[in-house]
């Protein structure tokens, strides 16, 4: 600096004289030019670490596109339960009163359950098995630990459903007979029947806010098996899961699960 000092002088500067800044300029610009480049490197690395990888994003989506949830409807006596997906064996986490977290089927052909075993060669057994639910990529498993002692049945029971937005929408109810009876069910001013294993679903025209629709259910001859006030809102979807009596009840085991 002190060499740009001595080599122009103020009057020339203030006189509009094209200015010859020399070598003493040049390491200043050099510098400039550098710290210019080092920020706009720094702005686009931060940026880049703040987009996700979009080729990861693609494959978590390839993943979940045919996926589960489940339900355990009884106590299931393991430690820890499997499922297979592939060359995988994932554990299921369960949720107590809820459904699981969905889960990946993407390279499932079928519906296996598993368990440990002491067998380094084949560490799991398999549990239970069903087929994949048809004509849907979004599936709900009912698990039941399976109290026969027959050898030719596996120890826990799978049922599954569609649980897609199509066949289950929000702001709707869904029933479902565990029982080996066709059952009657008031529900929401109409009365319908509920098959055995065939879920049932009605559409309620509900508020933000919720509302309390009444619920009675019915044996054929109409008589009250069960029955309560059943409250949601329009962004929901209600299940109600309906079982023969407990030991020494009269009513109707009725569960309610809520999404």
């Amino acid at each position: 600096m002190i060499d740009i000092v001595e080599r122009y002088k103020p009057s020339e500067m203030m006189m509009g004289k094209v200015w010859n800044w020399g070598s003493g300029v040049s390491v200043c610009s050099r510098a400039l030019v550098q710290a210019v480049i080092f920020a706009l490197i720094t702005v686009a690395s931060v940026c880049l670490a703040q987009e996700p990888d979009s080729e990861l994003v693609q494959e978590e989506d390839k993943e979940m596109r045919v996926s589960f949830t489940a339900i355990a409807l009884t106590e299931i006596p393991y430690e820890k339960v499997y499922y297979r997906n592939g060359e995988e064996f994932i554990e299921i986490q369960w949720r107590n009163g809820m459904r699981t977290f969905p889960y990946s089927l993407s390279k499932a052909k079928v519906f296996e359950v598993y368990i440990d075993q002491d067998d380094p060669e084949n560490p799991y057994k398999l549990v239970g098995k069903a087929p994949l639910v048809s004509g849907t990529n979004k599936m709900l498993y009912f698990f039941a630990h399976n109290a026969s002692q027959q050898k030719e049945k596996l120890p826990i029971s799978l049922y599954g459903i569609d649980d897609s937005e199509s066949a289950f929408p929000e702001s709707s109810y869904r029933f479902i007979n565990f029982t080996n009876v066709p059952l009657i069910v008031d529900f929401n001013k109409k009365r319908f029947y509920v098959k055995p294993h065939k879920p049932t679903v009605q559409k309620v025209n509900l508020s933000k806010l919720g509302a309390f629709t009444p619920f009675v259910v019915r044996d054929s001859k109409g008589k009250v098996l069960g029955g309560t006030r059943l409250f949601s809102h329009a962004a929901n979807r209600e299940m109600v899961l309906i079982f023969k009596p407990q030991k020494g009840a009269k009513r109707m085991d009725i569960r309610y699960f809520s999404d």
